[in-house]
C-alpha cells in the first residue's frame, strides 16, 4: 500500500487529539469514489477533523471525524469507516449505503 495512504488511514481511522493546531493542512489523494455501486473519478482530502470527497460531478461532501473511526455528514447521519481493499477507505452508513475511495496508483 502507497505509504501516505497508510498515514491517511491511520489518521482517518484512529482518534486525533484535539490539541493539534486548527490550521492543520489537508493532503489530497486522487482516485475513485464510488456511492453504493456507482462510481466516477473523484479526490480526497483529510486533516485532522474532517475528510473532503470531491466528485469529478463537482459535488463535494465533507465529514466530520469523531472519532474511533466515526464521521458525521452535513445532515448529521453517522458514518463508519474502515480500510477498504488496502488501498482506500470505505464509509457505510446504518441505513446501508456506503461510499468508497480507492487511490489512483
Amino acid at each position: 500500500m502507497h505509504f501516505t495512504l497508510k498515514k491517511f488511514l491511520l489518521a482517518v481511522i484512529t482518534l486525533i487529539p484535539t490539541t493539534l493546531a486548527s490550521t492543520a493542512q489537508a493532503a489530497e489523494y486522487k482516485g475513485t469514489c464510488s456511492f453504493n455501486s456507482l462510481t466516477m473519478p473523484c479526490s480526497v482530502s483529510q486533516n485532522p477533523f474532517t475528510l473532503t470527497m470531491r466528485w469529478g460531478d463537482g459535488v463535494t461532501e465533507t465529514y466530520a471525524h469523531q472519532g474511533n473511526g466515526e464521521f458525521t455528514d452535513k445532515n448529521g447521519g453517522i458514518w463508519t469507516s474502515s480500510t477498504h481493499n488496502n488501498n482506500g477507505i470505505l464509509l457505510k452508513h446504518k441505513n446501508g449505503n456506503s461510499i468508497s475511495f480507492t487511490e489512483n496508483r
